[in-house]
């Protein structure tokens, strides 16, 4: 990285001085709008020689070092996002902070994840935009709640555990915080990478952590899957079992049971493959290799190969993977399915509301949603013998703790496999 000014023409009497800045690898250059006589130039220290023949030499550096506190701060800009800027983008950012006598104020920590976000649009994944854009939306109404903006300065153990305690009171979870604690993490990183924050000390106490309980969820059993495969969602069956909540034209059951079919069929997809929804809800024929399915997973980039199981090849010979359903029906449509197919038996399950654990008891079909399919997926695949290691490599765990914890083995269950081993057969 280097900001120089150089001379257009240095053989003629008079020349236009240009700016010149490298930045990852790209050199940006245009003209400063300035003309000097060369004889006045110093090429050792790139400004102009003040002499009694020459004083306006004095302005035309002054120039020259605004330039270079806007260069700089272009560069600083442009540090945080993932490519280098255009040329042109590059100059509209220069004229920007040149113009406007260059911004120099460290921006709060909301204002900074705004731009931070646009920065990364184009270049993350939309879940991560996403979930940063979750974290902006509460930073904000918690500066709204406390009638101040957050400082980099601010964000310590006193902020740790005030922000806590209001969202808690709000009945978020404790993993909730753990997830907006995480981004903020990030972001004061990323600041103190681009010179803005400079100090990590509030977020390196031992203390400043990032929460993630293990939460009670439910997976399907190998009966469940197969009723719910077998389930005949036809327009008159869907008018049958929710009559009262559909209108009475035909059409509207038409549209419904088609609706519940593709989310059926994809939901049995993914949990019969591993797959996230991000990830079995855009599977296209071109995904299909022989036995086996191929695809580059949305959420970490990895590339994945399982076979097709018999369920999913009845299910690809049938459907058109073109067919979608907005993402707001999914899990609503997967309840409904599950309902239909009489998965109503009572689940207790804890879950953390406002820094709490509490105990519930739901109907099973209320629980299911479209990451059951995978949490299925890999508990089915578990009590089935499958080795973890090959279930890790589909579903992307990469430590076996983490894995043990996310499969759904009741004490029963874990007996029973136990029972079969040769260790207990001796």
């Amino acid at each position: 990285m280097a900001i120089t000014f150089v001379l257009k023409n240095k053989t003629a009497d008079r020349t236009y001085v240009q700016i010149a800045v490298r930045f990852r690898g790209l050199l940006y250059k245009r003209s400063t709008g300035e003309t000097i006589p060369v004889k006045y130039w110093s090429a050792k220290k790139h400004r102009c020689s003040v002499t009694r023949d020459f004083m306006e030499g004095n302005a035309v550096n002054e120039t020259l070092d605004k330039m270079t506190v806007a260069a700089n701060e272009t560069i600083r800009y442009f540090k945080g996002y993932m490519k280098a800027p255009t040329i042109a983008k590059f100059w509209e950012k220069f004229d920007e902070l040149y113009y406007t006598g260059g911004n120099h104020a460290i921006p709060s920590v909301t204002a900074y994840i705004k731009e931070y976000i646009n920065k990364i649009r184009d270049v993350r994944s939309h879940n991560t935009v996403k979930g940063y854009v979750t974290a902006l939306h509460k930073l904000t109404e918690y500066e709204n709640a406390v009638r101040r903006k957050l400082q980099f300065s601010d964000i310590d153990m006193d902020f740790y555990n005030q922000f806590r305690s209001w969202l808690y009171k709000q009945g978020f979870s404790a993993n909730y915080f753990g997830f907006i604690i995480k981004a903020v993490k990030h972001i004061v990183n990323q600041a103190n990478y681009e010179g803005i924050c400079d100090t990590l000390k509030g977020i390196q106490h031992p203390d400043f952590i990032t929460i993630n309980e293990t939460a009670d969820s439910v997976s399907l059993t190998g009966d469940e899957l197969r009723r719910i495969y077998e389930l005949e969602i036809t327009p008159d069956n869907v008018r049958a079992f929710f009559g009262d909540e559909l209108d009475e034209r035909e059409e509207t059951a038409r549209r419904k049971a088609t609706s519940m079919s593709v989310v059926r069929d994809r939901f049995i997809i993914g949990a019969f493959t591993g797959l996230r929804v991000s990830d079995y809800g855009r599977l296209s024929a071109a995904n299909l290799a022989g036995d086996t399915i191929r695809i580059k997973t949305a959420k970490t980039g990895t590339n994945v190969v399982i076979p097709i199981h018999p369920y999913i090849r009845a299910i690809l010979s049938s459907i058109d993977l073109n067919k979608r359903v907005s993402d707001q029906k999914i899990n609503k449509h997967i309840k409904e399915i599950a309902r239909m197919a009489g998965i109503d038996d009572e689940v207790t399950i804890n879950r953390n509301i406002g820094g709490h654990n509490v105990q519930e008891t739901h109907k099973k079909y209320e629980l299911v949603c479209s990451h059951t399919a995978r949490r299925s997926f890999a508990t089915n695949a578990y009590k089935a013998g499958v080795p973890t290691i090959a279930i890790m490599k589909i579903t992307g765990h990469t430590k076996e703790s983490t894995f043990l914890k996310y499969i759904k083995v009741s004490a029963e269950e874990n007996a029973a496999m136990l029972a079969e081993h040769p260790f207990f057969k001796a």
